[in-house]
């Protein structure tokens, strides 16, 4: 959906190591390792149709991956988060898409229902070389925790988030 809403010559996606999901690299330094597991995925550069590698840039259309209700929008270090609550569960576990590092479309507020592919963000940019500009998304399964209360801090600290593999959850 990110491809076609923002219609680009693509090809597939380049992870680069640290970019995926349960990694402790940073991808963005030459050295260094992250605090705790990567909780996500993060779209940087994709390779186009002829074979050259491409970067996302600011203002990059930032779909939702299913239909749900915006439960919080919160800051992050890039930017602002979008925590979306969907339709799906399983054995009372609620499932939810963080999209982070983003600016969030100025008519996307609290309580909203959203639908499979409607643009929520656009990325941002800070204008630093570090991290440069991306899209992290991450996947919980929520049980037993009120959605609305969490933050990147408290997901970390919660017994009842669970983080997954966002690919386990992409159609592309």
């Amino acid at each position: 959906m990110l491809v076609e809403l923002n219609r680009l010559d693509f090809k597939q996606w380049i992870f680069k190591r640290g970019m995926e999901f349960g990694t402790h690299e940073k991808w963005w330094q030459d050295t260094g390792s992250r605090i705790t597991k990567h909780e996500g995925l993060d779209f940087r550069c994709y390779e186009d149709k002829s074979g050259n590698w491409v970067n996302l840039v600011e203002k990059t259309i930032v779909p939702v991956m299913y239909d749900g209700m915006i439960v919080k929008i919160f800051a992050d270090f890039l930017g602002y988060s979008v925590l979306v609550e969907h339709d799906l569960q399983d054995k009372g576990k609620k499932l939810c898409s963080i999209y982070a590092h983003t600016l969030p479309v100025a008519t996307l507020k609290t309580g909203r229902r959203v639908r499979v592919g409607e643009p929520i963000a656009n990325l941002y940019s800070t204008g630093k070389k570090s991290p440069p500009t991306h899209l992290h998304l991450s996947v919980i399964w929520a049980l037993g925790t009120n959605i609305a209360d969490l933050d990147w801090k408290s997901m970390h600290n919660k017994k009842h988030v669970t983080f997954c593999n966002p690919l386990d959850f992409l159609c592309y």
